[in-house]
């Protein structure tokens, strides 16, 4: 046996894992079905290092990324990834807001994350164009390039050990006696254990591990400020979120590398990785449409209003305006154009409820992450580390 796991999927999750791995000693190989690392969800994203502020104190996804978020800091410092702390400031308008406000500074305050509520006056010593009736903010909040972040998750990796492939499709993953099989197009690799960090694929490859849920790809799209208007946005402006959905809604961000983005909407995708409204997967799209859970989530009332919303923003640059000026009055309709989109695999299950925290499945041999959505990239250290101890587990099992 050549290999002790293959991990699948060069994401940020995987290749996390299989540092994890190589540094404890186990022979990692991963498999990529792209020409490089990071071409879906790992930079199709607005590279945000999330706080935490707005996760339920107790849940998975809240741990991992309480931690993940120091980690992640940590870990650009020391590897010269770029990274900017500027923290990020959540502006409420109404009354309404202004109780979500307070509860998203309680959740903060669970999960041990720094934050403190400002006044309306106050707002603008933070970010001078912002306006509101209160904010909250967050000064953990960063942004860092994610591409560079897996590359360098992957340089680490190789260093230890670990063994990378590209453009090679894994086509099923299963138990197989003392160990797991991997089947690509054109090779079969038995294994100790196999990793799935397929991300928009990962239902599919755990097969009937997964039979109670469904990968649906909601397609978010970015708009950005033009390059003389970048100046109205220090750090990170957002709206204050619906907490009845895992969508953070309009939300004005300065990246790494200069570019304040905003958005995204959240409209269904025709495809797991149909990134234009003119892209079409068949297979991806029947898969989604005969899902009983797909309808029983669609025609909620709540949802049908969030549906309307976003998928309007999802087709009109002024949608998007509107929607952020209210944070920002001071942007003109003209300060926008359009930028990039990227594909969310948003797990849904048969009552038709978008599955909010982590999820992860496994058998004796192979261990699936079947639901790592947003702030999954922020958690992706302590999380690819508890994956690596899952995996190590099964390794220690076969003696």
């Amino acid at each position: 046996m050549a290999f002790d796991v293959v991990v699948v999927g060069a994401g940020a999750i995987g290749a996390s894992a299989a540092l994890h791995l190589a540094r404890a000693g186990a022979r990692v190989l991963i498999l990529e079905k792209e020409s490089r690392p990071a071409q879906h969800q790992s930079s199709r994203n607005s590279g945000v290092i999330h706080a935490g502020y707005n996760l339920k104190p107790g849940t998975v996804k809240a741990k991992y990324c309480v931690a993940g978020s120091r980690r992640l800091r940590e870990y650009c410092r020391e590897r010269r990834i770029p990274m900017v702390q500027g923290g990020i400031l959540i502006v409420a308008r109404t009354e309404a807001e202004r109780a979500t406000l307070a509860e998203l500074h309680r959740r903060a305050q669970g999960n041990g994350v720094q934050s403190r509520i400002v006044p309306g006056d106050e707002i603008p010593a933070i970010e001078p164009e912002a306006r509101g009736i209160e904010a909250l903010h967050a000064p953990e909040g960063a942004s860092f390039d994610p591409v560079r972040y897996v590359e360098v998750l992957l340089e680490d990796a190789r260093a230890a050990g670990a063994e990378v492939r590209y453009d090679v499709t894994v086509r099923s993953i299963g138990d197989q006696g003392n160990g797991a099989r991997v089947r690509t197009a054109s090779d079969t690799w038995e294994v100790g254990v196999a990793l799935n960090c397929a991300g928009l694929y990962a239902d599919r490859l755990a097969g009937p591990l997964a039979a109670d849920l469904r990968i649906i790809p909601f397609r978010g799209l970015y708009a950005e400020l033009v390059a003389e208007r970048r100046a109205l946005i220090r750090s990170h402006v957002y709206a204050v979120p619906d907490l009845t959905f895992p969508f953070l809604g309009v939300h004005l961000s300065r990246r790494a590398d200069g570019r304040v983005i905003v958005g995204p909407g959240a409209m269904l995708a025709f495809g797991r990785e149909a990134y234009t409204l003119s892209a079409i997967n068949l297979r991806d799209l029947a898969g989604t449409l005969t899902w009983p859970g797909f309808w029983r989530m669609v025609l909620q009332r709540r949802f049908l209003g969030l549906v309307r919303s976003e998928v309007t923003k999802s087709l009109s640059l002024g949608a998007v305006w509107k929607e952020a000026r209210l944070l920002v009055p001071a942007l003109q309709r003209g300060d926008l154009v359009r930028s990039y989109a990227g594909n969310r695999a948003q797990v849904v299950n048969r009552a038709g409820e978008l599955v909010d925290d982590i999820v992860v499945r496994e058998s004796e041999r192979t261990v699936h992450v079947l639901n790592a959505v947003s702030p999954g990239l922020t958690c992706s250290l302590p999380f690819g580390e508890h994956l690596a101890q899952l995996c190590a587990s099964r390794l220690a099992s076969l003696g």
